[in-house]
């Protein structure tokens, strides 16, 4: 059930940026901040197809998500990602499994708050393992494509309190101070925000 709900927030939360706003320009401009983007959209657009776009298999879809989560968040554990690096790749992966949000949602609106509970996990592991890299609770530099959310406030909630609840239980020493209390919340700009659809 945590790895089905676990669909898009750890994703969110690759958008960790230690360092000045002017580091997080430069990183969103980084060889590894653009692979890391368009290999989590690729993942994302092509899983939906190959789900028919179907809302009925958007387990089946939080799981795939989960999966590649699993993966990029084991490889930033062992290192394969250093310092700057991992920062900018964390940053890229979320920024494009997120700005594909919208879309699924529209189609899905009756999902929402499965999406945000599992925006939430996903958000909190990267955040942890990015925070275990740098050795300090990762800084979180905002979403540039936020998802446009018909029902955004049942996703916000569900992200905000599923962030804190798994980030506390997985790295409750980084899960403390400024950098973590502006990490998640949507009225901050934090990995749980999103656009009020029009």
């Amino acid at each position: 059930m945590v790895k089905k709900v676990a669909f898009f927030c750890s994703l969110l939360v690759f958008l960790l940026v230690v360092g000045s706003s002017s580091q997080s320009s430069a990183a969103r401009k980084s060889s590894f901040y653009k692979m890391a983007k368009k290999t989590s959209s690729r993942l994302v657009s092509s899983s939906w197809r190959s789900l028919g776009a179907d809302c009925n298999k958007a387990d089946q879809l939080m799981q795939i998500i989960g999966d590649g989560v699993d993966r990029v968040t084991r490889d930033i554990k062992k290192k394969k990602f250093r310092g700057k690096m991992a920062v900018d790749f964390g940053n890229g992966y979320i920024e494009g499994l997120v700005s594909t949000l919208d879309d699924i949602i529209d189609q899905c609106s009756n999902e929402c708050s499965m999406i945000g509970q599992a925006s939430g996990e996903w958000s909190a592991e990267i955040f942890c393992a990015v925070s275990e890299v740098v050795g300090q609770s990762a800084q979180f530099d905002g979403l540039d494509d936020r998802p446009n959310l018909i029902c955004g406030e049942a996703y916000r909630m569900s992200c905000e309190s599923t962030f804190v609840g798994q980030a506390k239980k997985m790295c409750l020493v980084y899960a403390v101070g400024n950098n973590f209390n502006n990490y998640y919340p949507a009225s901050r700009g934090g990995c749980c925000s999103y656009d009020i659809e029009d």
